[in-house]
């Protein structure tokens, strides 16, 4: 999709329901941003600390700055760190996925529903291309989620003195330094590989959103028509 004037300029299944998995932290981001200063503290519960993999490994009773929390959310997809901020902001998780379908209807995101913040799987959960373009066009024009997105590496440090380095999942990072390719990564075997993000070229920003990938990386390759890896 064009960034400027949103025409679609390629599409295949764009309004059928896919399950998102972690692109949705995109959504997640927003809603925190919305609601918590990056200066603001959380409290890690045990509840969040025992969610699934994928994790930043945080400490149960450390707290840690939004900011923090965030830079391992988008970066590395921890799912520790969407639990936590949910909580800080909502309550439970439940209360914040409220939030999330009503941010992605103020943003004009009508074809899908949000059950958590993490993306884990579950059957209530899903989006479509269409719609996810306008969350990651809307995440990306942040300028603190753009500025994470550029991060190849991250590193965060708790209450309890320990440091966290995470590696961003954006793979394009290191191989693209025109266009420069920004975005979230998600997977899951129900949902396959997926992204959400932002191509950024000289002159113009073209949103691209993928689903149910086998080979992620080649697929945003093909379609945005950029050389694809050597072996």
């Amino acid at each position: 999709v064009d960034y400027t004037n949103r025409k679609v300029l390629f599409s295949r299944n764009a309004h059928v329901q896919f399950y998102p998995a972690s692109t949705v932290k995109l959504l997640t981001a927003l809603v925190v941003l919305d609601h918590k200063d990056l200066k603001d503290r959380v409290v890690i519960t045990a509840h969040a600390v025992g969610v699934m993999s994928t994790k930043a490994g945080l400490t149960k009773g450390a707290s840690y700055s939004v900011e923090d929390l965030l830079l391992v959310l988008l970066a590395m997809s921890a799912n520790d760190a969407a639990v936590a901020l949910a909580e800080a902001v909502a309550g439970s998780e439940a209360q914040f996925a409220s939030l999330m379908n009503k941010k992605a209807h103020e943003l004009g995101a009508f074809e899908s529903n949000f059950t958590n913040s993490t993306g884990l799987p579950d059957k209530d959960e899903v989006t479509t291309a269409y719609d996810l373009s306008i969350i990651a066009r809307a995440a990306l024009s942040h300028s603190f989620i753009a500025f994470v997105m550029k991060e190849k590496n991250v590193t965060i440090k708790g209450s309890d003195g320990k440091k966290i380095t995470k590696r961003n999942h954006n793979k394009l990072l290191w191989r693209f330094l025109q266009p420069s390719v920004l975005g979230k990564t998600g997977y899951t075997r129900s949902a396959g590989h997926c992204y959400a993000g932002i191509a950024y070229y000289k002159d113009r920003r073209v949103s691209i959103v993928i689903f149910k990938s086998r080979k992620p990386w080649a697929d945003i390759c093909r379609i945005l028509k950029l050389p694809e890896k050597k072996k």
